[in-house]
């Protein structure tokens, strides 16, 4: 009999090495968990076990374990280095369009638990395909250590020529519990985890943080547009377009669409835009999951007409992208999508 408490046992036996977890957004159309498993990985390097969301795949050094609970967001736990763990995932992600990865906007990071103390912060932007030569903070990496590591990055990105550059990439915190116990966690924007402590903790902390992000995806997706046919007089329309606001004015509105949808990682949207009065159009593919979008962008905004059924995480890979290549102090102009996107008060999940 193999269950959750053997994953634990197994991954315990890791001692020093620490439990890494990547969270994957997963479409599979397959109906049960065992069937989702082979569409995505095959059938010759995996087994079941008695839980039926819990599955072993199997590497030469090592082994991951796939937890489908959450049917939509996949955690993968594994006590195998990131640098083995990172091109099999690659290699999956790129390859197929039911599968991406999670694209935690800066606050998600910024925010991560109520009284953790961080003691590493990384960011990154890089905005040579959007930003003139001469910005300041064309290029901008971050890297800080120490106890409250965050105060100082804040004190940097308190200076008009930074704030807009300033986006957490990466984290790492200490957090501890009476009853729970103690665990160290790093986590980047892409959803990868690294932690050593208590493995219970561990999980939760995980599923803090994907539930938070799941909410931001399913705000995202209630404001699809619909129409619902009203008699025979014509259709009622429901939702609304996706409104995004930038704290700085976009140098060249040519350049910043032509780059935006050339096709390429990570935006990974392609389309012809059309540039009137100010105001670039475009019908918009998004070329991992297959769904069209229309966007419509001017020099210090962007709106997404999401159709119903689209993807919810084609928003967040977008804005959480444009945080590090463009202006990390954007928002959302609807309240509840920016109340979702600047996660001012995580709560752990119980």
């Amino acid at each position: 009999m193999t269950t959750r408490a053997n994953m634990v046992e197994r991954l315990h036996m890791g001692g020093q090495t620490p439990t890494r977890t990547v969270v994957l957004e997963a479409h599979c159309e397959a109906d049960t968990p065992e069937q989702r498993i082979h569409s995505v990985f095959g059938s010759g390097n995996y087994s079941s076990t008695d839980d039926a969301y819990l599955h072993r795949i199997f590497f030469d050094d090592g082994e991951i374990w796939v937890d489908q609970l959450d049917q939509r967001f996949w955690s993968l736990h594994s006590t195998m280095p990131m640098r083995k763990i990172s091109p099999f995932l690659h290699e999956k992600v790129e390859s197929r369009r039911d599968l991406d990865w999670i694209w935690l906007p800066s606050a998600h990071l910024e925010n991560l638990w109520p009284g953790a103390v961080s003691n590493r912060v990384r960011t990154k932007f890089h905005g040579s395909d959007f930003l003139s030569e001469d910005d300041p903070a064309q290029d901008l990496t971050i890297n800080l250590s120490g106890r409250g590591a965050e105060r100082l990055l804040r004190h940097i990105s308190g200076d008009e020529k930074y704030r807009s550059a300033v986006s957490f990439d990466s984290v790492q915190v200490a957090i501890s519990d009476p009853d729970l116990g103690r665990v160290n966690e790093g986590v980047d924007r892409m959803g990868r985890f690294a932690a050593s402590g208590d493995l219970e903790y561990h999980f939760q902390f995980v599923s803090s943080v994907v539930e938070r992000y799941s909410n931001l995806v399913a705000r995202c997706e209630e404001s699809s547009l619909e129409w619902a046919p009203l008699n025979d007089t014509g259709a009622n329309l429901y939702g609304h377009p996706i409104s995004i606001r930038f704290s700085r004015p976009i140098p060249d509105l040519d350049h910043f669409v032509n780059n935006l949808f050339a096709a390429r990682k990570p935006f990974r949207l392609w389309g012809i835009p059309e540039i009137q009065d100010g105001i670039a159009r475009v019908e918009a593919v998004d070329l991992h999951v297959g769904h069209s979008l229309r966007m419509e962008v001017g020099l210090q905004w962007m709106r997404i007409y999401l159709e119903k059924g689209a993807c919810g995480n084609t928003i967040a890979r977008l804005v959480s992208n444009l945080q590090h290549r463009f202006d990390s102090r954007l928002t959302f102009v609807d309240p509840r999508l920016q109340n979702a996107l600047s996660a001012k008060s995580p709560e752990p999940a119980h």
